[in-house]
């Protein structure tokens, strides 16, 4: 799926990227213009560079953005590098230098830093020969240069800066017998050669944002590319002067463009991909898994993620960070958190930031979550859980405190959660214990020393081995009150007899009670589903300003590796929930935000009162992204009503719902929603049961479609969500219809979903 661009897209002549979307036809190859090997290569990527430079992407074009100067080249961190040809000398040295803005390091598999396999801002190396401008997965980086007296390596003393834009050289000058490295026009590092030591170039390409071997895969994935912007990229056959390298960088330096516009994945990227959903908070590209940390904070909305910046895998997880003035128009900050070293090998979050809770209390933030190493569990707190804090007005920048709590009590944990109760702070984790899935819990004590964490027993009064459903451990509890007296905990169960796709299918359950302030006593042991059918889990929730909370899950990929690869980006969220207390006392309710109304665009009433049979009702083109409102004039109660969306004109792709009041359950059958039997992984018909009694007999459905997503919700009370993925992107046909008694119709509403002014 690899398109190579020759130099004129290079240059800026390209037309507008596209693509996204899987597909099986092979990309086609277009070779980088015929040109002289030259000793100097200049590349600018907006018009004014020479020949001999090539990029590789699986797209339909490079991704450009504001550069230095003019445009700069954005590599996606997966499939795309550059390629460049020049003819370097052994007599007269070199310099390698480039304007780079870099969004995360390189990843790479989770092992133990010996183990690691850097990337390069640029390289032309092979076979003991040439040069390397190397950096790693925590950012690592240095010049590694072979010479006819043996290889030099220049270690950089800092790590390489993230979200800005760096001017980065590498120099080596037999005439002074130094390998040195510059950062920002000064030399950060250098090392001397031995005696009459010259260069000992490579004659193979210049390879940029890309290793000179690429052994790390997961999957179908290459993994370890570079995640940034390039600009005014230069390499010469000569050893130029600290004067030159230290212009090059103030050439521009006084009006070097905003990090935020070098860094965004430009739109055009996924343009043509009808599957990625348009109207939700999720990351720009790459993988993503639960959101965490939802927080409304002094008018404002952040919501913190599980994130792989770099591609479509899961590898050495970061914490993705967006903010939203009304819940559903979201804006990217920078990553919060990622992995770090605190020594030369070690570094109690090494392998990854995973999820956890997030917390105002005074004027700080605090961030819980759970960090993973490759030490001793205990004494390394691996896993632990691990805290960073930020100023409540910033939330941007965080500060990281380490480990505070580790597994001493239970088998494993992961994902904190904390809810304030009395004046006092409670943790609950989600966590394996002897008879499985179960909670570790702290409660935060204050002492004439400062305030400790105190392991407490018992957080429910009904044991974990009666509660669980046969996992082996509970991930992502959330525990909250839904009215003055009546709690909720969800968890999500996985492991054990719960698998993904089988019959105890991975979902979130849930339980209601009392809690008394030192523990939970559900009103039974046996956990109620969160959702009818699976596909939505490990919501994460905040207080909106009227008090209620809101709710906002991950609605996970179905799509198989390769077609996530094809797609470059993997899982999205659903749209946000109210969660409440359903009249009975024991039932919780969840209903669309009443933010998403602002999404709506002009209304079209498609149908007003009357009756609906088996001959149905042809709502026709709805559009990629919508919602769709059914009210029946009295509720379901001797038939089914059957909704055909994501279906093509032909009818030769379509997925279907199907509300049976008579049996009382909930079918999505997708064994025609694509004609790629490939690309979806999974059981293709799913059946859950309504629960008319909580519920109420089905009056209106509410379907949100968005791409590849669908939301539903039954009578602003009962709900789930699923994905599917038609080949033809023009299905969009709906199709509303009945079966058994007729249903009569009280009306039947569409709007295009148009995004919040």
């Amino acid at each position: 799926m690899k398109r190579i661009i020759g130099s004129l897209l290079v240059l800026g002549l390209a037309g507008c990227a596209g693509g996204g979307g899987s597909t099986s036809a092979p990309a086609p190859t277009v070779q980088p213009q015929a040109s002289a090997v030259v000793s100097e290569l200049a590349v600018s990527f907006d018009g004014s560079a020479g020949q001999g430079f090539s990029i590789t992407t699986q797209f339909d074009a490079p991704d450009f953005v504001p550069g230095v100067a003019g445009q700069a080249w954005r590599t996606d961190g997966f499939s795309s590098f550059g390629r460049g040809s020049i003819d370097l000398s052994d007599a007269s040295g070199f310099t390698a230098s480039t304007w780079v803005a870099i969004e995360s390091y390189p990843s790479d598999l989770e092992v133990p830093v010996r183990d690691l396999s850097p990337s390069s801002i640029m390289n032309q190396r092979g076979g003991g020969d040439g040069f390397d401008i190397f950096i790693d997965t925590y950012g690592r980086w240095g010049l590694w240069v072979a010479t006819s007296r043996g290889r030099v390596t220049v270690d950089a003393p800092e790590p390489f800066p993230l979200y800005n834009w760096a001017h980065v050289a590498a120099r080596l000058d037999p005439q002074t017998g130094t390998a040195s490295l510059f950062l920002n026009g000064e030399e950060v590092a250098s090392e001397r050669l031995s005696s009459g030591a010259t260069f000992r170039p490579e004659q193979t390409d210049l390879l940029v944002a890309r290793a000179v071997e690429e052994v790390s895969i997961i999957d179908t994935f290459t993994i370890n590319r570079l995640n940034a912007s390039y600009d005014a990229l230069q390499v010469t056959g000569e050893a130029l002067s600290d004067g030159v390298i230290r212009s090059a960088y103030q050439k521009h330096a006084a009006d070097l463009p905003d990090w935020t516009a070098s860094l965004a994945v430009p739109a055009d990227r996924f343009a043509s991909d009808y599957h990625r959903p348009q109207f939700r908070g999720m990351p720009p590209s790459g993988w993503t898994n639960e959101p965490h940390g939802l927080t409304f904070v002094d008018g404002t909305w952040h919501m913190f993620y599980q994130r792989t910046p770099n591609g479509p895998f899961k590898t050495q997880m970061h914490w993705g960070h967006m903010v939203s003035d009304d819940l559903v128009t979201w804006r990217h900050e920078k990553d919060a958190l990622w992995p770090e070293l605190q020594d030369d090998s070690f570094g109690f979050d090494q392998k990854g930031i995973w999820s956890g809770d997030v917390i105002v209390d005074g004027d700080m933030a605090f961030a819980f979550y759970t960090s993973v190493n490759h030490s001793d569990r205990l004494q390394a707190s691996n896993p632990g859980v691990a805290m960073a804090t930020s100023p409540r007005n910033d939330m941007v920048d965080w500060e990281k405190s380490g480990p505070i709590i580790n597994t001493r009590y239970v088998n494993d944990f992961r994902d904190p959660y904390l809810f304030r109760s009395g004046g006092t702070w409670h943790m609950i984790i989600g966590a394996a214990v002897s008879s499985g899935g179960g909670l570790d819990y702290w409660v935060l004590e204050q002492t004439a020393n400062g305030a400790n964490w105190d392991h407490r027993e018992d957080f429910a009064s009904t044991s974990y081995g009666q509660m669980d459903v046969g996992s082996i451990i509970w991930e992502m509890p959330v525990f909250e009150p839904l009215t003055d007296d009546v709690w909720v905990l969800t968890v999500a169960p996985i492991g054990g007899q719960v698998s993904k796709y089988g019959s105890n299918a991975t979902r979130n359950v849930y339980w209601t009670g009392r809690w008394n302030g030192s523990q939970f006593q559900p009103f039974s042991a046996q956990p109620t589903d969160l959702d009818i059918l699976p596909g939505h889990l490990a919501p994460t929730v905040d207080r909106a300003a009227d008090g209620t909370l809101r709710a906002i899950g991950i609605v996970d990929e179905r799509r198989s590796p390769q077609s996530q690869e094809d797609a470059g980006w993997a899982h999205t969220y659903s749209l946000p929930r109210r969660w409440f207390l359903m009249p009975d006392g024991r039932t919780m309710g969840q209903a669309p935000a009443p933010e998403v109304a602002a999404l709506r665009g002009a209304p079209q009433a498609l149908a007003g009162a009357g009756a609906l049979s088996a001959a149905g009702l042809d709502v026709g083109d709805a559009g990629q992204a919508y919602e769709l409102e059914i009210e029946l004039a009295s509720g379901l109660s001797s038939a089914a009503l059957v909704v055909d969306l994501l279906a093509d004109p032909s009818g030769a792709e379509v997925t279907q719902l199907r509300f049976d009041a008579v049996a009382g359950t909930v079918t999505l059958d997708k064994s025609r929603s694509t004609l790629d039997g490939a690309n979806e992984e999974g059981p293709r018909t799913l059946t859950g049961a309504y629960d008319t009694a909580a519920f109420g007999p089905i009056e209106t459905v509410r379907l949100f479609v968005d791409g590849s997503v669908v939301d539903v919700f039954i009578n602003d009370a009962a709900a789930f969500a699923f994905r599917a993925y038609p080949t033809r992107a023009d299905a969009t046909q709906v199709r509303i219809s009945a079966e058994g008694d007729p249903v009569t119709l009280q009306s039947v509403t569409h709007w295009p979903l148009v995004g919040a002014d």
